[in-house]
């Protein structure tokens, strides 16, 4: 576990206490449930909370992100190796190119004909010295910042940014929703801040290397049972074997082919942060 809004994070771009502060990694031994402090090398990002990332193999890839100070939002990519502990830099935060500098989004590893790619959608930034737009994207102005549907493709091979030709009914521009892997190239999208509303919408997307087709499904009332509107919240895929907090962490540890765990940390109750840990077995 890395980074996140933190009561004593000095509200800074950058200096020599926020750096230290950063250049750790809480390490949950879940046998256990004991937490220990790892440091880590190289430079961390700036952007330390409101980021997306996503895994793929044994590398934790970190996008965008809030300073902290001043609605400072970055549009960096770094990787952070869990072997060697090591942050490297990707692709740098500018205001040249989109993605736009934003935080809120959500970020998912994808893989096409045995390439990897990660793809990032939404978030929200400043409406100011942005980057440019994406042709396609929508983007819904709020006060000084920004709300987006920007779909972008990263392709690690390359290193480059590709903006995917999208077709379907893409999810109007928001931030704070959950996007969670399905399969190696599909995802759902659910909830978010619609700037104007809170959402209980369901997106699909269907991604190749040059496109993704969004697909939205809405609550068709009557009896059918649907979440509520929300956003902040947290979702995970958990296999078919298989609260009250809000900005937690929440993922899925499969001990075995039939024993899984569900792990929550942290997050907020009332004005209260939390730092406990809870575990859900499931098992077959």
């Amino acid at each position: 576990m890395w980074g996140g809004d933190q009561p004593d994070l000095p509200e800074v771009h950058n200096n020599e206490k926020k750096k230290s502060m950063c250049s750790v990694v809480e390490v949950c031994h879940l046998p256990t449930g004991e937490w220990v402090q790892k440091p880590t090398t190289g430079d961390p990002p700036l952007g330390v909370w409101g980021y997306a990332a996503a895994v793929i193999r044994n590398e934790i890839f970190f996008f965008g992100g809030d300073c902290g100070h001043s609605y400072c939002f970055h549009n960096s990519l770094y990787s952070f190796n869990v072997d060697t502990f090591n942050w490297k830099e990707l692709s740098p935060t500018t205001s040249h190119h989109s993605p736009m500098m934003k935080g809120y989004s959500g970020m998912i590893a994808i893989k096409v004909n045995d390439e990897d790619y990660l793809a990032v959608i939404g978030g929200d930034g400043l409406s100011s010295n942005n980057s440019p737009p994406q042709p396609g994207a929508q983007y819904s102005r709020h006060d000084v910042f920004q709300f987006c549907n920007e779909v972008h493709m990263y392709r690690l091979k390359t290193g480059e940014w590709t903006s995917p030709t999208v077709t379907g009914e893409r999810p109007p521009p928001t931030d704070q929703f959950t996007l969670t892997s399905i399969t190696n190239t599909t995802a759902i999208l659910f909830g978010g801040d619609i700037n104007d509303r809170v959402s209980n919408d369901v997106y699909t997307f269907q991604f190749t290397d040059t496109s993704v087709k969004c697909t939205k499904f809405s609550n068709p009332g009557g009896s059918v049972q649907w979440p509520k509107e929300r956003y902040a919240h947290s979702s995970t895929n958990i296999p078919d074997s298989v609260t009250d907090r809000r900005r937690n962490s929440l993922s899925v540890w499969n001990e075995t082919q039939t024993t899984h765990w569900i792990i929550e940390f942290g997050g907020r109750r009332g004005d209260s942060y939390l730092s406990d840990t809870r575990f859900i077995e499931i098992g077959e």
